[in-house]
């Protein structure tokens, strides 16, 4: 089973989804609490890089997400390259 969140994932927070938010953060997660527990909370603290709307590291955040934006929208998460022969 994979974890909800990982090291590297993006995720892409609605306003309503993250503590004090007003715009749509794209996030970079930098840091997952080994004590998160995604099955029994409704919020987890997450560490990570604001994306900029052309995918530059822009500054450091740590954001209260609510767990069911995450199972509703699945994080994007780097994969291994494939290249042509």
């Amino acid at each position: 089973m994979n974890p909800l969140v990982m090291v590297g994932d993006v995720l892409t927070l609605q306003p309503c989804d993250y503590c004090i938010g007003q715009v749509v953060l794209r996030l970079k997660v930098t840091y997952v609490p080994r004590y998160a527990n995604f099955l029994a909370s409704r919020w987890v603290r997450l560490e990570g890089l604001e994306l900029r709307p052309d995918g530059t590291p822009g500054r450091e955040r740590v954001v209260m997400v609510r767990v069911q934006a995450i199972r509703d929208s699945p994080p994007v998460r780097p994969g291994p390259e494939v290249r042509g022969r």
